[in-house]
């Protein structure tokens, strides 16, 4: 689920995985997204894709972090979270008592943010593999769920946010970062992606409301939803 084309460190790899993707997508409205058939198991090849240091110029993690103004205790659910890139950042920020859980359909990336929570050091770091029409997280459990990357993978977009819906605290936030539907120098070809209005239209049709938009990213949207 997270998205597999995140910078010009792999240039190199987007002929060979266009090819398989057009193997592997389906149709879901205007938009086609990533099935399970389609699977990263070469962990090695994608820690270095999406780990890569350059992403940290455009992607701001650090600076993502702090604009979701995170406190102690927050619970935050990382949908499609891959390498646990976020992942461990949230931990940090919502200290010993919070929790960052990082979800992604596949069990490779999950078993590398184990590794990396233990690693880190960080015990309110966990990861597990959850289905892709289903987030899996109990009712009223999370404080924050975020998608960077990942949110035009999804089918059924408006079923799924439904469930996530179920799951956020009062006054909980759905955040959602992805790529402008454009020619970017980073991301997956235009036709890969959402635009940030077709994304607060499915939300607003799974019962959420647009809280903020934030533009301090160069190639993405930051759009912050309430319920």
């Amino acid at each position: 689920m997270n998205d597999r084309l995140s910078g010009k460190a792999i240039t190199g790899f987007i002929i060979v995985f266009t090819a398989l993707a057009v193997l592997s997508l389906s149709c879901s409205g205007q938009q086609t997204h990533i099935v399970p058939a389609h699977r990263f198991d070469d962990i090695a090849v994608w820690v270095k894709v999406f780990e890569d240091p350059e992403r940290d110029t455009w992607q701001q993690p650090e600076e993502v972090v702090r604009k979701m103004n995170l406190v102690n205790g927050d619970v935050v659910a990382d949908i499609g979270a891959g390498t646990g890139y976020f992942t461990r950042l949230f931990a940090a920020a919502v200290g010993p008592e919070g929790m960052a859980i990082g979800l992604d359909i596949e069990q490779s990336m999950v078993e590398y943010m184990h590794e990396d929570a233990k690693k880190l050091n960080l015990k309110n770091y966990t990861a597990r593999a959850v289905k892709a029409d289903d987030p899996e997280l109990a009712p009223g459990s999370v404080s924050v769920v975020f998608l960077c990357n990942t949110y035009h993978h999804i089918d059924s977009r408006e079923s799924y946010f439904k469930k996530v819906a179920g799951s956020l605290k009062p006054g909980g936030r759905l955040v959602i970062v992805d790529f402008y539907k454009k020619e970017l120098p980073y991301g997956p070809p235009p036709e890969h992606k959402l635009s940030k209005d077709v994304v607060i239209k499915e939300l607003q049709l799974a019962g959420y409301s647009l809280k903020q938009e934030l533009h301090f990213l160069p190639y993405q949207y930051y759009l912050e939803f309430v319920l």
